[in-house]
């Protein structure tokens, strides 16, 4: 592909539209924060007045609450404060991915909620009670919603879809697509993949300042592959001087994403990237440990009632209500993980007898270490196991130490090849009674994915994440994504 020079007009031409539209996104998404906080903070006023003021203190209530005592513009400084807070870590100018707002979100909120009890208590003597605690906590669902109807209603008017090329390398590049369209609601309408290897002249901006403008493409995407990359090298320092949106893509094959800080040095065309594993942290791992305990507990008391009559119907063919299984835990240290049973009493033997009259079975069970029909389940461990409720007496491991809340899916001995020399990821953790694979199609997955998915979550462990695991698990179960 060659590409042709225009003039420095045309440049101009082709920015000012897509400066407008940004300018245009910002203002609508920060009038959808302000929006979202004053209809919350309304129906935290009215809720609030409604059960706790009598008919003739409604009045003086109402006009307190119209913002103009001292304490309602405090309250109304921090919510600017939060704004310019979002407006800092990009939340109205880049296209950040659902997780990653909703922790921003969360993140914020707390600080200007945590502020907004300070100022009332310290500064003003009131007591930062039930309306004012209802309000902020009600900001952050409120806020997704606003910023998700904002994007909705700027999409048909052309104001939110991104007309997007990915550039790079064919292995890179269709990384790097499938990467940003597993997210349809960032916006990026990815109309070509440009192979590096058909670009004659990559290093000549005014050429692609013609494809874009004729393409209409409003932003570009470098895919940064292993190979030589000169011409990569080329395409972002024409990009530049066109002063072209773009972004990079580069690819950490077998690397965490999330494990590395930048550093720059004055005067430097380098970036030094220091890796760091999360998990190897003494206080990451207390974090890690404290959660799974706490709400383990609080799950287990909580759910005693259906623990107490799953374990009565099971124990009803006179079998025992649990099952021990050998896995490998953290350090490759063997333990039962626990299940309800949900076979019947002699499953050894029958798997035995299936796997020597059917190949087809035998296939299945050497690449996946399950069976879609499989004869052993009872009529009630069927139904356990659609719904995942095998699984509650693992919170007993989790007390134990033994497990995790989130982590690996837990292995036994002989799954260990499948992990090679990357199985000393899956021994840096607890296995976990969910995880990235049970929220990704379950058996649905292949085993390669699977490894992987745990893999990734190691190396990039949160508690953050832990945290978007488990929320994104209770559809998974209720909808029975991938099970069998």
């Amino acid at each position: 592909m060659s590409l042709r020079e225009t003039t420095v007009s045309d440049a101009v031409q082709w920015r000012t539209k897509p400066r407008l539209a940004s300018t245009v996104r910002s203002s609508a998404l920060i009038a959808a924060d302000l929006l979202a906080f004053v209809l919350v903070a309304f129906m935290a006023f009215t809720i609030d007045l409604a059960v706790t003021a009598g008919p003739a203190e409604r009045a003086l209530w109402g006009i307190r609450h119209l913002g103009l005592s001292w304490h309602g513009w405090a309250t109304f400084l921090v919510l600017v404060c939060l704004v310019c807070h979002f407006a800092a870590r990009g939340h109205y100018t880049s296209r950040i991915p659902f997780w990653s707002e909703l922790g921003g979100i969360i993140r914020g909120t707390l600080v200007a909620f945590v502020a907004d009890g300070v100022i009332t208590v310290a500064a003003y003597g009131a007591v930062f009670g039930y309306e004012s605690m209802m309000r902020w906590l009600l900001f952050v669902p409120a806020a997704l919603a606003a910023r998700q109807a904002t994007r909705a209603a700027l999409d048909p008017l052309g104001l939110w879809s991104l007309r997007t090329i990915v550039v790079g390398e064919p292995a890179a590049a269709s990384k790097a697509k499938v990467a940003l369209e597993s997210e349809p609601a960032l916006g990026y309408s990815i109309t070509a993949v440009i192979d590096l290897a058909n670009l004659d002249d990559p290093d000549d901006e005014g050429a692609w300042r013609r494809i874009l403008r004729t393409r209409h493409i409003a932003f570009v995407v470098v895919a940064i592959g292993n190979s030589d990359t000169t011409k990569e090298r080329a395409v972002v320092a024409a990009l530049s001087r066109a002063r072209v949106p773009f972004a990079l893509v580069p690819t950490f094959e077998g690397l965490p994403v999330l494990g590395f800080s930048q550093q720059y040095f004055f005067s430097h065309d380098v970036m030094l990237m220091v890796c760091r594993n999360n998990l190897a942290r003494p206080f990451s791992r207390v974090l890690k440990l404290a959660f799974d305990q706490l709400l383990a507990a609080l799950l287990l008391v909580l759910l005693s009632p259906l623990f107490l009559a799953i374990a009565s119907l099971v124990r009803a063919d006179g079998g025992p209500a649990f099952f021990g299984h050998k896995r490998l835990g953290m350090n490759g240290d063997a333990f039962r993980c626990l299940k309800f049973r949900t076979m019947v009493t002699d499953s050894d033997k029958i798997l035995r007898e299936l796997l020597a009259r059917d190949p087809e079975a035998r296939t299945e069970w050497a690449a996946t270490q399950k069976l879609r029909n499989d004869p052993r389940i009872t009529p009630i461990g069927r139904y356990l196991r659609r719904t995942s409720l095998d699984e509650l007496p693992q919170l007993l491991n989790v007390l134990r130490g033994e497990m995790s809340l989130v982590g690996p899916r837990p292995i036994v001995e002989a799954e260990r090849a499948h992990y090679g020399r990357d199985i000393a990821y899956y021994y840096e953790t607890r296995p976990g009674m969910t995880g990235l694979w049970q929220v990704s199609g379950r058996s649905d997955a292949s085993y390669a994915r699977r490894v992987q998915l745990d893999l990734w979550y190691v190396k990039n462990w949160t508690l953050w994440h832990d945290v978007a695991i488990l929320l994104k698990t209770v559809p998974a179960v209720l909808n029975k994504d991938g099970a069998v």
